[in-house]
């Protein structure tokens, strides 16, 4: 009996050690390069047989459970430049309806917040009504302009003076101009100056957009910090754990105090870069008391679930951007500018009336006057003429600004798609490949801890790339967020979806 012990006994250790040669090469294999998800799949499932604790030793500690990861936004493989086809519903992305409603309302109610607050965005306003008040002043001189006067007594002085000279008495005068004819100055000057008050309007929608990206963007890096400093303290746990369990270890065996030495390093490095996500988190919340006025504290049970925009409707929406309707109107208004001077180069004809109460030498009031008035500006050095071409110049230059927009914002578009695509992708593929290597720590452990064939070096390695895995997951799939926000801004389809409008 004592023989057939010891046989089973051997030969449940010769089966450990095939284990730990299978899992051994196999990570030699991803030294070389080969990627960690073949390797985790090549090593061999735990031995049946329980297996033999060392002697004075505590309890295995489990090795730590970290969240599961979050789906990717797409996970097909992005092709360069070419169009995306992205479901139609939230259901075939795997997103909750509700959830995806109760993020927009969320991120509406902060937007408006900082849209109130913004001082730009009240500077720009202002800027629109002044624009709007220039288009009444230039409709006003198309009435008759009236002008009244008041005059002092007069005396004359010098040769030919006499006592009869001059007037006795204050007199008024009353003027009124009215344009009868001036080649359409007065129609193209009003044009220009609503077609300025429309690039004031888009100017003023940019800086909306603005903030509302900036302040999307920043609950979007707050997410993704906090997302970071979950898995992180998830590490600082494990390691933590370890550290104490190695502690109670070398209280019975001095000779593997180097181990609590590596352990310890590991334990320093993990609070370390938890201690840099927080000084992150915390610029963040910063940044979000800068533009909304008060500190930010996303809700936990609110899950960033979005729905991804199409790149076509992207670019549709993006041939009406306001910054391509500012250009446009910019233009137009220079080119009725340019008009405007030159139809003020030409003869202007004026219809005045006239009256004033000044009294003549011999007593006698002066009458009403009335007539026709010509008035034509012969020669000015050639400013006028300069004055128009600059004008005209002006416009093509607002026009190439507009086409150069287009191109651009297309470009920037395609560029966020790729980047988005291409991140949700990734992000896919470290879902599995994280828990490929949560089996890989898992098994190194249980060789270090149970059968001491591991160093703990490889048990820390083991620990610090599942945990690395897990931060890329977290930076590209909120990469791919970033990219699908970028896009809802630079297309202007930010403020229509936070506010429930039916966007394309």
């Amino acid at each position: 009996m004592k023989t057939k012990s010891m046989q089973s006994g051997v030969c449940a250790l010769l089966s450990a050690s095939m284990l730990m040669s299978v899992g051994l090469s196999a990570a030699h294999a991803s030294d070389d390069g080969a990627p960690a998800l073949k390797v985790a799949r090549r090593l061999a499932a735990p031995p049946a047989t329980a297996p033999v604790p060392l002697a004075n030793l505590p309890a295995a500690v489990a090795p730590m459970a970290f969240a599961p990861a979050p789906a990717p936004l797409v996970a097909s493989s992005p092709a360069p430049f070419q169009m995306r086809k992205v479901a139609a519903s939230a259901s075939a992305l795997g997103l909750s309806a509700d959830a995806g409603e109760r993020l927009r309302a969320y991120l509406d109610e902060t937007v408006r917040k900082a849209l109130e607050l913004s001082a730009e965005a009240r500077e720009a306003n202002a800027n629109w009504k002044a624009a709007e008040y220039d288009i009444d002043q230039a409709k006003g001189q198309r009435w008759p302009q009236v002008q009244v006067g008041v005059s002092s007594p007069t005396a004359t002085f010098g040769s030919g003076a006499n006592s009869n000279s001059g007037t006795r008495s204050a007199a008024g005068n009353l003027s009124v101009t009215t344009p009868v004819y001036d080649w359409g100055r007065l129609s193209a000057t009003i044009d220009s100056r609503t077609e300025t008050s429309k690039a004031a309007y888009q100017a003023a929608q940019q800086v909306r957009q603005k903030i509302a990206y900036d302040t999307v963007s920043a609950l979007l890096e707050q997410r993704r910090h906090q997302a970071a400093l979950e898995a992180s303290q998830g590490y600082v746990k494990r390691m933590e754990e370890l550290v104490d369990m190695l502690s109670q270890i070398v209280q019975s065996d001095r000779g593997r105090a180097s181990e609590l030495t590596q352990a310890r390093a590991r334990r320093l490095q993990a609070v370390t870069g938890r201690d840099a996500i927080t000084a992150k988190l915390r610029e963040v919340q910063v940044t979000l008391v800068k533009l909304v006025g008060e500190e930010v504290q996303w809700p936990a049970d609110l899950a960033w679930e979005i729905r991804p925009v199409a790149l076509q409707d992207a670019l549709v929406a993006g041939a009406e951007h306001p910054a391509m309707q500012q250009a446009r109107a910019e233009a137009k208004a220079a080119g009725l500018y340019a008009e405007s001077v030159k139809a003020g180069r030409l003869p202007q004809l004026n219809w005045v009336v006239g009256k004033s109460t000044q009294e003549d030498s011999l007593g006698n009031k002066q009458p009403w006057s009335t007539g026709l008035s010509l008035q034509w500006n012969a020669f000015q050095g050639g400013s006028g003429r300069a004055s128009e071409r600059a004008a005209f110049e002006r416009a093509a230059a607002g026009e190439e600004k507009a086409e150069a927009s287009a191109r651009d914002l297309a470009y920037r578009l395609r560029t966020s798609a790729e980047q988005r695509d291409a991140s949700a992708s990734r992000a896919g593929e470290y879902t599995e490949l994280i828990q490929e290597t949560d089996r890989v720590r898992k098994i190194f452990y249980e060789q270090w801890y149970h059968l001491g064939k591991r160093t703990l070096l490889d048990v820390l390695t083991a620990e610090s790339d599942h945990y690395n895995n897990q931060s890329a997951q977290v930076t590209t799939r909120f990469d791919a967020e970033a990219a699908d926000l970028r896009m809802r801004a630079d297309s202007a389809m930010l403020l229509d979806w936070l506010r429930g409008a039916k966007v394309l």
